[in-house]
């Protein structure tokens, strides 16, 4: 089918929501997917370990509200949904009782307190302006920001950063949020290994290039990052399309990437835990492990913002060095003895991802917010980055996908309507 009702260009989460949509319309569609697999930036896969686990999105964030739930709950995914008062293990010079832990959290609560009121009253600065310090877990906060936003709070809108609506409920995927959208995804007409080149409004419909012919439709959706959109290995014809991919250059990805360390055994301070903090006064401040002993004890460092751009250039290697020399730090050398796998990611340096997930510079905050209702034409755009209210999540991806297949399926339906009188 070369002449469908609509293309989506993208099979992450957001093409698999605008799919489902379609689908569930009875809109013929097709999805088009350079790469040779459906997900995106999710993916659940071994990557060289002896057990798969999530390279990139694995929470469920607002879970309580999240539209990905009940798919996982219909498709048999296990998430873990359990309140633990003792989710937390601290490191700065030896590990934290609880007393410690209980004073740290509160710091960070105060920042980000501080923080969400600054940019609920509208102010459009660096994160890094409004957000104070948390005294001696100042670095463990700076990470933490990191990771929530992918880049450092001062390149973060404040105002854009807290248009995100947290219910403060999140759930990770046991079973592994790839694997979920990847379920979600059978049946779906996907096309994997067909890149878009171009995208062009031709008069009453979209024309998409790709290496294995041209597909003429009604209209288009296009899913993929805004690192590529704005790296114009898409093409787009002259029009508010265009007039859009321009301006995402102040809402790119930032950066986060990951090293998993599979173990003989956890070590006795994480055992029982979620995630733990640590801080070893290094250069590339405090970093983060997720703690997973479902399955056998794994644990997954995170880093975010240019600590994650510095050590993706620098390669796996240093990367894994970094990781485990924390890891050194918190437990002593002992520690590696318990490393029978090291795994790493590299979405900052992959083609067809371009980074971690979207966030607006200073100043941006109403410019995303009019991108998001912006109309351009028969080619409409959905992502995470085109969340009103849950940027820089699956969940969010997925819902905007669906509003926008909702949306033009209406557009084409009315057009065919015209058509016919």
């Amino acid at each position: 089918m070369n002449e469908p009702d609509i293309v989506i260009i993208g099979a992450g989460a957001a093409g698999v929501g605008a799919g489902l949509e379609l689908r569930e319309r009875g809109i013929a569609h097709i999805i088009v997917e350079a790469a040779n697999r459906v997900g995106g930036r999710a993916l659940t896969a071994t990557g060289g370990l002896e057990r798969a686990w999530d390279h990139g999105c694995h929470w469920l964030h607002c879970a309580t509200e999240n539209p990905l739930v009940p798919w996982a709950d219909r498709l048999g995914i296990r998430y873990d949904n359990e309140t633990r008062e003792a989710f937390l293990a601290l490191w700065n010079g030896g590990f934290a009782d609880r007393a410690e832990i209980a004073r740290s959290s509160a710091l960070i609560d105060q920042a980000f307190g501080a923080l969400h009121d600054a940019g609920k009253a509208g102010q459009d600065v660096p994160v890094s302006e409004v957000m104070p310090d948390a005294g001696d877990w100042t670095p463990a906060l700076r990470m933490i920001f990191q990771l929530l936003s992918s880049e450092d709070p001062e390149r973060v809108s404040a105002a854009a950063y807290t248009d995100y609506d947290d219910v403060q409920a999140d759930w990770p995927v046991r079973s592994g949020y790839g694997t979920l959208i990847a379920a979600m995804a059978k049946g779906l007409p996907v096309r994997l290994g067909t890149p878009a080149q171009s995208v062009v409004q031709d008069g009453p419909g979209v024309r998409v290039e790709t290496p294995r012919g041209t597909i003429s439709a009604r209209a288009a959706i296009v899913t993929v990052s805004s690192n590529v959109l704005s790296s114009g290995n898409i093409r787009f014809g002259a029009g508010p399309a265009a007039d859009l991919v321009d301006a995402m250059a102040d809402i790119p990805c930032g950066a986060c990437e990951k090293v998993a360390f599979t173990l003989t055994d956890m070590p006795a301070e994480f055992r029982g835990r979620l995630f733990s903090t640590v801080q070893a006064g290094h250069a590339m401040g405090a970093i983060h492990f997720l703690i997973i002993e479902e399955g056998g004890p794994m644990l997954v460092h995170h880093i975010a913002g240019t600590p994650a751009r510095e050590m993706s250039r620098a390669g796996p290697e240093a990367m894994t060095a970094l990781a485990t020399e924390h890891l050194v730090t918190a437990f002593g050398g002992d520690i590696t003895r318990l490393i029978t796998g090291t795994a790493t990611t590299n979405w900052t340096r992959d083609p067809l991802v371009r980074g971690a997930y979207s966030y607006a510079r200073p100043g941006m905050a109403q410019a995303r917010r009019d991108l998001i209702g912006a109309d351009t034409g028969l080619i409409g755009f959905a992502g995470e980055a085109f969340s009103p209210g849950w940027q820089a999540t699956a969940h969010g991806a997925y819902q905007s996908g669906r509003d926008v297949a909702a949306r033009l399926a209406d557009r084409v339906a009315d057009r065919v309507a015209g058509a016919d009188d």
